[in-house]
């Protein structure tokens, strides 16, 4: 004769597979994916009105596409910095003199270029599925990418350090992500 469960082990077995994370994230679809991968990021305001990947919408989806955000920001921010090297004139309004702004575009430069070869690499491993590589090479091109915004501060490259602000946080929101879709989520 089978034994049945006492009632309270019964209610706490229901009340984890209910609970568990990955349960209901596997359930999770559209906004509510987009919402459930925002609230695990630094920068959620950003994400939620950052994040409209084509459907049919996964975290394998979100991350993606918010990699191939970041590989355009990166893009974006170097022609930036070239645009600055070029004219000096653009330099002149900068808080800081001329040789200084110079040198720190020269370093936003170097990092920019490093953060697009991670960001390439981690595409490439993305697709690939091989993650836990993916994964570092994003930490490595949002903390390079902090050496320059660290250099921006106070100065008046504002398109550039918006550019550089949205890098970081796409590198995030794309680790976020790819943990959801990695962990059974999607």
């Amino acid at each position: 004769m089978a034994r049945l469960l006492p009632p309270q082990l019964f209610f706490l077995l229901i009340l984890v597979v209910i609970i568990h994370p990955s349960y209901g994230l596997k359930h999770l679809k559209g906004i509510a994916l987009v919402d459930e991968v925002c609230r695990h990021t630094s920068h959620n305001e950003y994400c939620v009105n950052t994040i409209i990947p084509k459907p049919p919408l996964s975290g394998e989806r979100i991350a993606s596409t918010t990699l191939g955000w970041a590989q355009i920001k990166a893009l974006e921010a170097g022609t930036i910095i070239a645009s600055l090297l070029n004219d000096s004139s653009s330099i002149l309004p900068v808080g800081k003199n001329p040789l200084q702004a110079k040198e720190l575009l020269q370093i936003c430069w170097d990092s920019n270029m490093n953060t697009m070869e991670d960001l390439w690499i981690a595409s490439s491993l993305f697709y690939n599925k091989i993650i836990n590589p993916m994964i570092a090479r994003l930490y490595h091109a949002a903390n390079t990418t902090r050496v320059c915004q660290d250099g921006l501060k106070g100065t008046g490259f504002t398109a550039l350090a918006a550019k550089i602000e949205d890098i970081i946080k796409l590198c995030e929101i794309c680790v976020v992500s790819t943990n959801f879709f990695v962990n059974g989520a999607h």
